[in-house]
């Protein structure tokens, strides 16, 4: 066995086929709206009767369930004031800073300041974030002003390295005091569900009854959970899909905001987030992910403001607009009237698409869509917050709550437009406009209309197999919590159907993919997904068939049971397939540890931009692993193997590995390794190689077991060796 170095961690051995879990449905699905309704004057009114206005969802008329505005720490319906439970006070404002230049930055900091320096309510709660290629968490949520202000002139510095630092040290100080606090109380769905929940995953749905605190009596510390909770939600907030090029601008915003109503969308209550922009352009490719912030927010009534920070530039934000509208205004003209026979030019033949993407250049219509959408109002075109930041506090602190049943009985990802109809004509409201008809049980993650098939293939029985693909869970590094584990998904590309355009002379195919991880309650604990849009020059076609699509993305869990769901689609030919396994997460123990086994299809040494906790890495270089078991037997094939060790730093003694190979139950190779020395992380990532030639044709397990002192951990990988 020859030997190199490197790390990933497949999934535990594979095991019998897992049990079907129970396809997601519910009976009662209330949607819950947050309404503010001012008068002409823009003064807040806060009189008005179920009476006084209709709801509106898909076309129908609903029957309202439940009316009252909530105002502080009190309800008030029907006249009577009651106290709102401790999660239900809690207002959540996020303060989002996006790539500003240095007069916009000037006035983002101002109008920043001027929120922060006024009222804060007992149960107003802010953090601060920014958006620069990737997302960072500069304050969690909290009342304090000096802490907040120091975070705003941080994010408002267009320093990334001095925000970059900062965001680590808060997500690590995030973590523990989720972790420490996580045992300290637990939530129920409704007064009549007697069974506790940990707190790190609140079902709560949008339109249920407020959720009773357990333990939150004058001596149970209720404060302290609410405080645990608001950290594990700011960590939420932060996981931001990774699985893109930091490069892809747009793309990389659209993810960061839906990550961040993500992770805010299970608590109670109105959430606020303030997005200071100087605008943002949406390409058509990207409509789908727009439209699905504007849906999760709005299920988990979740209102932006948006800012455009360039100030008073009506004139030139929109002169690149009427230029191209003119463009496409002439050469459509030029087309109806020519010759007949005469050639159309390029110019003319993409007349549509230039008066399309005209439109889209005035950047500001997708912030005040944005706002519009989702119950608040765009602030631009002027050089003064002052009112307007002041109308968010009001907007904050008090407001309708509505609750209707739109008796869904399809969940077919359909947008369903809601509108809330006053009957006072001199009063102005601000709602939200509407939603898609997806499953209770991923409406959190934020699902985009392309999952929707993927979903009811999960949901089918028995399973679709329409295509061949490959997924697995691969556990990592292990800790008192749970352990470090990543998801792979694996797709032959030759399996796609490709549509050749003769003009632009390449084929076009394209692949979406969902993977689901839920716990052993059936529950969706986390979403991975990726839509993969592929434009190939013909003269790329073969090669590129004989390659893969690979996704592979981090999470953490604690100990337990788990189940991931995996669903992939050509949507060429909707063409699908879809799996389903389990996996145990084990307690970490004393001792050594060993991550699962991974088969490496490449190694890239000297990587560019490599992350220090990517866990497929070795000696500066990026593993590319595979889930493909099978090798050829050819003359110079070789069967390679990833996995890392974990030495435990109280045991004095050097870890050392022993593999085996065995086939049809008998041990028939087998050597011992002298690891080198734990890396800055306490990992010792490993790549072992054997000749694949030299393998007779059959079925093997490899077994790889490590020993540190007289503790002892092991993993099993199987392979299955093809003659030529």
């Amino acid at each position: 066995m020859a030997v190199a170095a490197l790390a990933q961690q497949p999934a535990p051995a594979p095991a019998k086929p897992a049990e079907e879990v129970p396809t997601i449905r519910t009976t009662v699905d209330e949607v819950l709206l947050d309404v503010v309704v001012r008068d002409k004057k823009g003064k807040p009114v806060k009189d008005l009767k179920p009476e006084d206005l209709e709801i509106v969802d898909n076309g129908a008329p609903q029957q309202i369930k439940s009316f009252r505005i909530i105002e502080g720490r009190e309800a008030i319906e029907k006249g009577a004031r009651t106290q709102l439970d401790p999660l239900r006070q809690v207002r959540l404002v996020t303060l989002v800073f996006e790539r500003l230049g240095e007069d916009p930055r000037r006035l983002a900091r101002q109008a920043a300041m001027d929120l922060i320096k006024g009222e804060i309510g007992q149960n107003v709660f802010y953090a601060v974030v920014v958006i620069d290629q990737q997302l960072f968490v500069l304050q969690e949520f909290t009342r304090d002003r000096d802490k907040l202000k120091k975070a705003v002139e941080t994010a408002t510095s267009g320093q990334i390295s001095l925000y970059a630092g900062l965001s680590s040290q808060v997500k690590a100080q995030l973590r523990q005091a989720a972790i420490a606090s996580g045992a300290q109380g637990a939530l129920v769905t409704s007064q009549s569900d007697a069974s506790a929940r940990p707190s790190s995953a609140i079902p709560l749905q949008p339109g249920q009854a407020a959720p009773a605190l357990a333990g939150s009596g004058p001596a149970a510390g209720g404060q302290d959970f609410v405080t645990a909770k608001l950290a594990q939600v700011m960590l939420d907030m932060s996981r931001m899909e990774a699985s893109f090029s930091a490069q892809e601008g747009t793309r990389t915003s659209i993810m960061a905001l839906l990550s961040l109503v993500r992770g805010q969308y299970q608590m109670p209550g109105r959430k606020t987030i303030l997005y200071f922009s100087q605008g943002m352009w949406v390409p058509q490719n990207l409509d789908e992910a727009f439209r699905a912030i504007l849906s999760t927010a709005n299920r988990g009534n979740v209102t932006f403001y948006a800012v455009d920070t360039r100030g008073v530039m009506t004139w030139a934000q929109n002169q690149s607009t009427a230029n191209q509208l003119s463009e496409a205004l002439r050469e459509s003209a030029e087309t109806s009237q020519g010759e007949q026979g005469r050639a159309v030019t390029f110019g003319q033949a993409k007349a549509a698409d230039t008066a399309e993407n005209a439109m889209r250049n005035n950047v500001q219509l997708y912030l005040r869509e944005l706002s519009d959408s989702t119950g608040g109002f765009l602030i631009g075109d002027t050089n003064d917050f002052r009112k307007p930041v002041q109308q968010v506090a009001e907007e904050v602190n008090a407001y309708y709550e509505i609750a209707y049943n739109p008796g869904i009985e399809n969940y077919d990802g359909r947008f369903r437009k809601t509108e809330v109809r006053l009957k006072n004509a001199n009063y102005v409201v601000h709602s939200r406009n509407g939603y898609f008809a997806l499953p209770p049980d991923v409406r959190a993650s934020g699902m985009l209309p392309y999952e929707v098939p993927l979903l009811k293939a999960l949901s089918a029985s028995p399973l679709p197999k329409e295509m061949e693909f490959r997924s697995s869970a691969v556990r990592f590094q292990p800790s008192p919590q749970g352990a470090r584990a990543s998801v792979l998904v694996e797709v032959p590309l030759g399996n796609l159907t490709y549509t050749e355009d003769p003009t632009a002379k390449t084929f076009k195919g394209r692949l979406s993919m969902v993977a689901l991880l839920k716990n052993d309650k059936g529950e969706v604990l986390q979403k991975f997904s990726r839509d993969l849009p592929l434009a190939i020059p013909a003269d790329k076609i073969e090669p590129m068939k004989q390659s893969n699509f690979i996704y592979r993305e981090e999470f953490e869990v604690g100990p337990g049971r788990y189940f991931l769901e995996t669903a992939v689609i050509d949507q060429e030919t909707k063409k699908v397939a879809a799996k389903r396994a389990s996996f145990n997460i084990a307690a970490k123990q004393k001792g050594v540890s060993l991550s699962n086994i991974t088969l490496v299809r490449t190694y890239q040494p000297k990587a560019q931009g490599l992350d220090p906790a990517d866990p497929f890495q070795f000696q500066g270089g990026r593993i590319t692993p595979t889930l493909n078991s099978t090798v050829k037997a050819v003359k110079g094939a070789l069967l390679a193997m990833f996995f890392v060790v974990y030495p435990d730093a109280a045991i004095a003694e050097k870890p050392h590995v022993t593999i085996e190979y065995i086939k049809d139950g008998q041990v028939i190779g087998k050597g011992d390794i002298d690891l080198p020395p734990a890396d800055a992380q306490g990992r010792i990532p490993y790549v072992m190689s054997s000749p694949a030639e030299n393998l007779p044709p059959g079925s093997y397990e490899i077994r790889a077991v490590v020993k540190q002192g007289d503790t002892v951990a092991e993993d099993r990988a199987f392979v299955t060796v093809e003659a030529q």
